[in-house]
């Protein structure tokens, strides 16, 4: 909170950017908090409310996180479906970190349990992934997205095989689903160059779905946006993995069904379905193991003093995601083709 105050306090580039007189006028209030990120409700004088967001950590590796963050809602503004960037500093002269301010986006959480909620997200996510690629270098490309997120599985998960807290059975049982998972990526189609050219939010969970007061769906924050198939976000917000951490709803096989008509529906021609199908259970395996192998390396992390951010609640959810019952629920749910 107080590296927030003393952002705002004398920051007369701010204000012009917000439209206030001063930044005296911007009150400063907590909003929630993230992994990586801080976040606070600024509120102007006149009744407009913004959202500060304080970066703490670069998930992707960047040096300048809230630039590149800053840069991908630029290129989003079009969809009508995330919040407006309004101000970003990168120096982190100020208070020593990067800060981004951008809209305050109306809503409340999606409720998996409302189908209609649930295909207004199909539709929000149509609307992102139709976004016109930006220029070379704006975002992240990966080579092969499918298996660069494979890879990162393996590499979030050896930090958790290497530490002390690491139990046989969940390194056995994650080792045979990254060993099915192998060899469903290598048995995909190659996609095309156009299919790895839409603009993904990588992390398609329920918290980061709005929906407003007349029904309509934004998608926020954006922390790990980079250019690849929008089978990966499609399998990401249908995965248990993703779900659970909010609910305890699981989509079964007609739900997901329903959800990937909505989708293509709402894409109506936008873009090519293409190499969809083929990669599509691929893709739900690997984002399972996502959800699995980052639990499993946090669960770690969460013991070294030296984290700058701690999370309660994540701490205490992340043992589900390891637990015998939870990793034969996913094998039975993403890896049953295999």
């Amino acid at each position: 909170m107080e590296e927030a105050i003393r952002f705002v306090e004398g920051n007369d580039e701010l204000a012009r950017a917000l439209g206030v007189e001063g930044p005296e006028e911007l009150a400063v209030r907590p909003l929630a908090q993230g992994e990586h990120n801080v976040n606070f409700l600024l509120r102007a004088g006149d009744g407009r409310r913004f959202v500060l967001r304080i970066n703490c950590a670069s998930q992707l590796g960047l040096a300048d996180q809230i630039g590149y963050e800053y840069g991908a809602l630029r290129v989003l503004a079009p969809s009508g479906r995330t919040p407006e960037p309004l101000y970003v500093d990168g120096t982190r002269r100020r208070i020593g970190r990067g800060v981004l301010v951008e809209s305050f986006v109306e809503g409340s959480w999606i409720d998996l349990r409302d189908p209609r909620q649930v295909r207004e997200a199909a539709r929000a996510l149509a609307d992102v992934h139709s976004v016109a690629a930006p220029p070379d270098g704006v975002l992240l490309r990966p080579e092969d997205p499918l298996r660069a997120q494979l890879e990162s599985c393996r590499r979030l998960f050896d930090g958790y095989r290497e530490s002390d807290l690491a139990e046989a059975r969940v390194v056995g049982a994650v080792d045979e689903l990254l060993a099915l998972a192998q060899r469903a990526v290598d048995a995909a189609l190659a996609a095309s160059t156009a299919e790895r050219s839409h603009v993904l939010n990588t992390e398609a969970v329920p918290s980061h779905f709005l929906i407003d007061a007349a029904g309509r769906a934004s998608i926020v924050d954006w922390e790990k946006p980079v250019l690849g198939e929008v089978a990966q976000d499609v399998a990401c917000f249908l995965s248990p993995t993703t779900t659970i951490w909010d609910s305890d709803v699981v989509f079964d096989a007609e739900g997901r069904t329903q959800f990937l008509d909505v989708y293509w529906e709402a894409v109506g021609g936008r873009f090519p379905r293409g190499s969809f199908d083929a990669r599509f259970p691929a893709y739900r395996m690997v984002n399972a193991l996502v959800g699995i192998t980052w639990s499993c390396n946090a669960w770690v992390e969460y013991r070294d003093p030296a984290r700058p951010l701690r999370n309660e609640r994540t701490l205490r959810l992340l043992p589900a995601y390891f637990s015998e019952e939870f990793l034969d629920l996913v094998r039975r749910d993403c890896f049953a083709t295999q």
